[in-house]
């Protein structure tokens, strides 16, 4: 069960609309830069490569904290307490605008999503890596910055399964075993994205899929944020 939560979790954390709108931002940016072939794979290799450290290195930061916090149980019960309220309000929210968005398609009328001036700071990341004299590095800068400024959306699913990961009693081991298993299904899309883009995928197809999955994904992640608030209180 606990290895199924983090699949689900991780991949439904790659594919969402947060993640994904970013994504689209950026192949759209290197196509208008005629980025393609060979320096399309290194952009995208370094890029993927950021992404999964990055988020690799907060993940295991968080699960020190969260371990930390273990051993004091007044904070301990507020924190479960705390984290099972706010996931059942994400989870809320996530149906919300599933339902927002199939009613309007307007992708202002989602709640979840990453704040303007954090989508202005990576718009404008992006436009300075792509202009880098390296691909490699200009990727990888990008990368970086990019996914610890959307993890304030991305993370929403994020703490809550690294919390379930020790309140499963999972040992050191395991629960790294885990941390590295949902970092490699949240880049899973970035990975599948930056191959057919070099096999020939239009940005216009990657848009229109967008757009056409975010009442899926909305309805996918409020389900699973769900999952995770009963599994919060089964495991106290």
């Amino acid at each position: 069960l606990a290895l199924g939560v983090i699949l689900a979790n991780g991949l439904a954390d790659g594919l969402n609309p947060c993640a994904l709108s970013t994504l689209v931002f950026f192949m759209s940016l290197l196509a208008v830069a005629k980025v393609r072939g060979r320096d399309l794979l290194l952009m995208g290799i370094s890029y993927c490569l950021a992404s999964f450290l990055t988020y690799l290195a907060l993940g295991f930061g968080l699960l020190r904290v969260i371990h930390t916090f273990r051993g004091y149980p007044l904070i301990r019960e507020l924190i479960d307490i705390g984290l099972f309220v706010m996931v059942v309000v994400l989870a809320f929210l996530s149906f919300r605008d599933a339902w927002r968005y199939k009613r309007t398609g307007n992708p202002a009328s989602v709640t979840l999503q990453i704040p303007d001036r954090f989508k202005m700071a990576i718009h404008s990341i992006m436009r300075g890596g792509v202009g880098a004299g390296s691909m490699a590095l200009g990727g990888f800068g990008i990368g970086l910055a990019v996914t610890v400024l959307e993890s304030v959306c991305t993370g929403q699913m994020y703490l809550p399964t690294l919390v379930l990961v020790v309140e499963s009693g999972a040992e050191k081991g395991r629960a790294l075993a885990y941390l590295l298993t949902y970092n490699l299904m949240f880049i899973l899309p970035l990975v599948a994205v930056f191959i057919l883009a070099y096999l020939g995928l239009r940005t216009e197809t990657l848009l229109r899929w967008s757009k056409s999955n975010v009442v899926i994904s909305k309805v996918f992640l409020g389900s699973l944020f769900l999952l995770v608030a009963a599994l919060l209180m089964l495991l106290r």
